[in-house]
């Protein structure tokens, strides 16, 4: 239903590894896609290869105020390829109030073509304002025996996939790392 009547700005609000930067990439796509090519625009954006989506994490432990300056550039020129571009800012919690503040307006309100999806784990006091000027939309933290599950069905022994799982604190990304992490296994034995 948000892909046929988008609002200006989503904030994806969950943990590390909850699946939000890859919900935003299949958003993107259905945001984007458009006939005949409609299927191609969703692999892409999945791929986080399309024209139209452009994502922005920041570079070292904080999203800075020029940052949110190349940001503001990136929202005001058109899309690409179709009638909609698709701005994805991963790690929201970590923008200095000044970068917030800098993104207010953009986000508030956006050229017509363009769409923001926020990804953060957190909304801290200084991103309220922002946070009320967006659809909200909660990712809790994946269950520890999904994520086991799911590194059993990828062919890691069932005893492993558990130890990693629990290790991982919900996060998905952090599971696939540690079964393959050599120290992980050594400290294990």
């Amino acid at each position: 239903q948000a892909a046929t009547e988008p609002v200006h700005a989503y904030l994806f609000v969950g943990p590390r590894g909850a699946g939000k930067r890859r919900a935003a990439a299949v958003f993107a796509g259905e945001l984007i896609g458009q006939e005949p090519d409609r299927e191609r625009s969703r692999r892409l954006a999945l791929a986080e290869q399309h024209p139209d989506l452009v994502i922005f994490e920041p570079e070292g432990t904080s999203f800075r105020q020029v940052e949110a300056e190349a940001i503001v550039i990136e929202a005001s020129r058109a899309p690409v390829e179709g009638s909609t571009k698709v701005i994805v800012i991963d790690r929201f919690h970590e923008a200095t109030p000044e970068a917030a503040a800098k993104l207010l307006k953009p986000i508030e309100e956006p050229p017509a073509s363009t769409r923001f999806v926020l990804l953060t784990a957190e909304v801290p006091p200084e991103h309220i304002t922002i946070a009320s000027r967006s659809t909200q939309i909660e990712f809790p933290a994946v269950r520890i025996d999904a994520i086991a599950e799911s590194l059993i069905a990828q062919g890691v022994a069932r005893d492993i996939a558990e130890v990693a799982a629990q290790a991982s604190g919900g996060d998905t990304n952090r599971a696939t790392l540690l079964v393959t992490d050599d120290a992980f296994s050594h400290r294990r034995e």
